[in-house]
């Protein structure tokens, strides 16, 4: 499966009121969050990506649903929260070899038995079914997708950023 016919959607409308500002401008290394996800997606070979920025947005769903919306067309959707920071490359990789396997599934990286981010999921997956207020993951279950889990040595999948000490 070509590159191509997958977009990258970067989920980012918080406010970041617990960590002071908003996550997609926050900086690592001297690089925004945002771009730093960015640069690790394009040294994968994505070129499609959409910092999905929706200020009115009132939860991640609603960000990647509007994302999609204005995007439409891709046989598949990498999701990758902004605040996902420490996902190293070779998971990525894995990832992106799994999706080419199976470009119908939803394909999730495995940490210890831990499912985490950043996921890829189908294209003809049902973004306005009910997801029974369980966000993406209600709606994979809603639908019976199949679930390919890619198993990782790498604790930066369950690491989400929800505080300054949280970067070190």
């Amino acid at each position: 499966m070509p590159l191509s016919e997958l977009l990258a959607i970067i989920p980012a409308s918080g406010r970041g009121e617990r960590f002071g500002m908003p996550k997609a401008d926050a900086e690592i290394d001297g690089v925004s969050f945002a771009e730093h996800i960015r640069g690790l997606l394009s040294s994968g070979g994505v070129e499609n990506i959409v910092l999905a920025r929706y200020p009115d947005s009132p939860d991640m769903l609603s960000s990647i649903k509007q994302a999609v919306g204005e995007h439409p067309g891709y046989k598949s959707w990498l999701i990758w929260p902004v605040d996902h920071i420490f996902v190293r490359p070779a998971t990525l990789q894995a990832l992106l070899d799994g999706w080419t396997a199976m470009p119908d599934a939803v394909i999730r990286p495995v940490y210890e038995g831990r499912s985490g981010h950043p996921v890829i999921v189908p294209g003809w997956l049902d973004m306005e079914a009910d997801h029974h207020g369980e966000g993406l993951a209600g709606l994979i279950r809603a639908q019976v997708c199949t679930v390919i889990d890619i198993p990782v040595e790498d604790i930066g999948i369950l690491r989400n950023v929800n505080s300054r000490e949280e970067m070190n």
